[in-house]
C-alpha cells in the first residue's frame, strides 16, 4: 500500500506541479506581504549595494558582469537522468540561470539527499564555514539566525522580486513568512506547498450507490450503512460475497472519519483554552477509535486492512468502493480500475461532515522549507531573481521546453517545492470557463491550458487516452470534491523541538500500535488512555513543553 501511496505521490507532483510553480494569477498585483523596510542605517552593506535606495532595479534583469553563488547541494544518489557530461554545477538548469541572469552556481559541498544531505548540513552551519545559498529546514533557520549567520533579505524582496512572486506569498495571507521573520526582519524566503494536496476525501464508487439506490452519506453512520450495504448487497451483480465495505490501510489513515469527530491525529493544535496539544492524545481521538474499532468488529472494515500489501489490487480488481485515504489526485491511480470495468464511475466527496454539518479538512504547512544566503554575501538579491525565474517554469513556454524533458528537477541549484497554494481549484476554475465558452482556450496559462487539453480530450472519447482520462478525474473529480465548503484546519507546530531527534521515532512507533490494536480489537478503548499516560511520560509533556516554547519566542 504505501508503494502505491508513493506511486501516486510522484505521479501527482509530475502531473500537478510539473517542476516547481504552478503559474501565476490572472490577478496581479504588486503588494507585498513581507515585512516593512528597514530603515537604512538598519540596512546591511551587500543590501545597500545590490540597490536599496532609490536606484530603479530590474528583477529579471541580467547582471553585466558574471554573478557567481555557491550553495551546499543534495543529489538523488540513484538518479540516472543528468545526461552524460552535465554535472550539479553545469546541466540544463544551472545553464538556464545563467542564460538568463548571468548567474552561474558552484557546489561549495554535495552530499547524497536525506541523512547525508542533512549531516554535511549540520557540520557547515556548527563549523560556520557556510555556502552562499542553501536550503533549509524551520529548526535549521532558527539556528542559524541566532547564530547571526544570514542575511537579512528584507530590502532586496521588496525591490526585486516580481509582483508574481510578491502575488504567490501574498496569496497565504501572511503565513509563508510569519516563521521567517525575526525581530520585524525577513531572514529566509520560504518554499510554497499546496494546501490542497494534504486534504483527504472519500472516494465512491458512484455506480454501487446508483444501483443500490443510496446517497453519499453525509455522516458517520450513513457511511457505515453504506459499508454494509456494499458487502451485503452485491454492488458488483456478480451474485458472490466478494465485495468489500470501507478500506483502510496499513497507515491507519481514515482522515476524513477522523475529522468528522474532529479529531486530528498527528497534528500539534492548540484547544480551548490555548494549550498546546498533539491530536492523538485528545477525548475526540478516543471517540473516532471507538467508531472504527466497532466497524471493524463489525465486518464493516477491511479485515486484514492492517497488514494487507496492496489495498489497490481490491480497488483496481472491483472489489472495493470505498475508500478515505485518497486526495485529490487519487484519479492517477485509479485509471486501473475503470480499464478493468469501464462502468466503473468514481467520485470524490468532502465527506462525513461532523456533528455541525461542516466538512473538517487537515492541512499541512505552508512552508516546510527556506532558501536563505549567507551574512555578508555580496549579491543577497540574486537569490530573490533566481526565485523570480524558479517560481514561473511553468508559465513560461521556453523555460518548460529547455527544462521539462524528463531531467530529475533535484538539479535545479536551489531546490524545493514552489506552488501556489491553491493550485488545484484555480487551475479547475479556469478550465471550467473554458469548457463552458466563458473565455477562449487560448486564454489560458500554459498549466491550465494542458489541463484542458487533457480534460477536453477525454470527454470527446473517454478513457481512450489513460492519460487523459487520470487528468480528468483528478481534475474534474478529485479537484471537484475541494470546491466543497470544508473547515481547514491547520497545525500550529511542523518543525522539530531538541527532544524529538531521540524520543519522537518511539512515541510514533507507540501511538500507531495503540491505533491498530484498537480497531482491530486486540485491545479494548481503555487502552487509549493508558496510552495517553505513557505518551506524556515517554516524553510527550516534555515535547508539548518545547513546542509551547517555541511558539512564544
Amino acid at each position: 500500500m504505501k508503494g502505491k501511496h508513493k506511486k501516486i505521490g510522484l505521479l501527482m507532483l509530475a502531473c500537478s506541479l510539473a517542476f516547481v510553480s504552478a503559474c501565476n494569477s490572472n490577478n496581479s498585483n504588486s503588494g507585498s506581504s513581507a515585512p516593512s523596510s528597514a530603515s537604512n542605517s538598519g540596512e546591511s552593506p551587500s543590501a545597500q549595494a545590490s540597490g536599496a535606495g532609490s536606484e530603479t532595479v530590474d528583477p529579471l534583469g541580467k547582471y553585466a558582469e558574471p554573478v557567481t553563488m555557491t550553495i551546499g547541494k543534495a543529489v538523488p544518489p540513484d538518479d540516472k537522468t543528468l545526461p552524460e557530461g552535465d554535472t550539479v554545477e553545469n546541466n540544463q538548469f544551472t545553464r538556464y540561470f545563467e542564460e538568463k541572469l548571468n548567474l552561474k552556481f558552484k557546489a561549495a559541498w554535495i552530499a547524497a539527499q536525506g541523512d547525508a544531505y542533512d549531516q554535511k548540513l549540520a557540520l557547515s552551519i556548527s563549523s560556520n564555514d557556510l555556502p552562499d545559498a542553501m536550503v533549509v529546514s524551520e529548526k535549521e533557520l532558527k539556528t542559524m539566525v541566532k547564530a547571526g549567520q544570514l542575511e537579512d533579505l528584507t530590502t532586496v524582496y521588496e525591490q526585486y522580486a516580481t509582483p508574481y512572486l510578491k502575488q504567490m506569498y501574498d496569496a497565504t495571507n501572511g503565513k509563508a513568512f510569519k516563521n521567517a521573520t525575526f525581530d520585524g526582519k525577513l531572514m529566509a524566503l520560504p518554499n510554497l506547498n499546496v494546501d490542497e494536496d494534504p486534504i483527504k476525501l472519500l472516494w465512491v464508487r458512484q455506480d454501487w450507490l446508483d444501483k443500490l439506490g443510496l446517497k453519499p452519506p453525509q455522516t458517520v453512520d450513513e457511511l457505515a450503512a453504506i459499508a454494509k450495504a456494499f458487502i451485503e448487497q452485491d454492488p458488483d451483480g456478480n451474485g458472490k460475497p466478494d465485495t468489500f465495505g470501507l478500506l483502510g490501510d496499513s497507515d491507519n489513515t481514515f482522515g476524513p472519519l477522523y475529522s468528522a469527530y474532529q479529531a486530528y491525529p498527528g497534528m500539534w493544535l492548540k484547544d480551548a483554552d490555548g494549550k498546546v496539544v498533539y491530536g492523538t492524545t485528545t477525548p475526540q481521538m478516543k471517540e473516532a477509535l471507538g467508531k472504527l474499532s466497532e466497524m471493524y468488529a463489525q465486518g464493516l472494515l477491511d479485515k486484514e486492512y492492517a497488514i494487507r500489501k496492496d489495498t489497490w489490487e481490491l480497488i483496481n480488481g472491483g472489489r472495493a468502493g470505498m475508500f478515505l485515504f485518497g486526495g485529490w489526485s487519487t484519479g492517477w491511480g485509479l485509471y486501473d480500475s475503470f480499464k478493468n470495468d469501464p462502468k466503473a464511475v468514481w467520485k470524490a466527496y468532502a465527506l462525513p461532515l461532523d456533528g455541525s454539518g461542516q466538512y473538517n479538512a487537515t492541512l499541512g504547512p505552508v512552508s516546510s522549507l527556506y532558501f536563505v544566503v549567507k551574512k555578508g554575501y555580496s549579491n543577497p538579491e540574486a537569490l530573490v531573481k533566481y526565485l523570480n525565474l524558479y517560481a514561473n517554469v511553468e508559465n513560461d513556454a521556453e523555460a518548460m521546453a529547455k527544462l521539462i524533458n524528463g531531467v530529475n528537477a533535484a538539479y535545479f541549484p536551489l531546490r524545493a517545492t514552489f506552488v501556489e497554494p491553491n493550485i488545484v481549484t484555480n487551475r479547475l476554475k479556469a478550465v471550467k470557463e473554458a469548457l463552458d465558452g466563458k473565455i477562449q482556450p487560448d486564454q489560458l496559462r500554459l498549466d491550465q491550458k494542458d489541463v484542458y487539453d487533457k480534460v477536453a480530450a477525454n470527454n470527446a472519447d473517454p478513457g481512450k487516452d489513460p492519460g487523459s482520462w487520470m487528468y480528468s478525474t483528478s481534475y474534474m473529480v478529485g479537484g471537484g470534491a475541494l470546491e466543497s465548503p470544508m473547515n481547514k484546519v491547520l497545525g500550529v507546530f511542523y518543525s522539530q523541538t531538541k527532544s524529538m531527534e531521540l524520543k519522537w521515532p518511539a512515541l510514533k512507533k507507540m501511538e500507531a500500535e495503540m491505533i491498530t490494536q484498537i480497531i482491530m480489537g486486540r485491545e479494548s478503548l481503555d487502552a487509549f488512555d493508558s496510552f495517553v499516560a505513557e505518551w506524556k511520560k515517554s516524553g510527550g509533556d516534555q515535547i508539548t513543553r518545547e513546542i509551547e516554547e517555541q511558539l512564544t519566542e
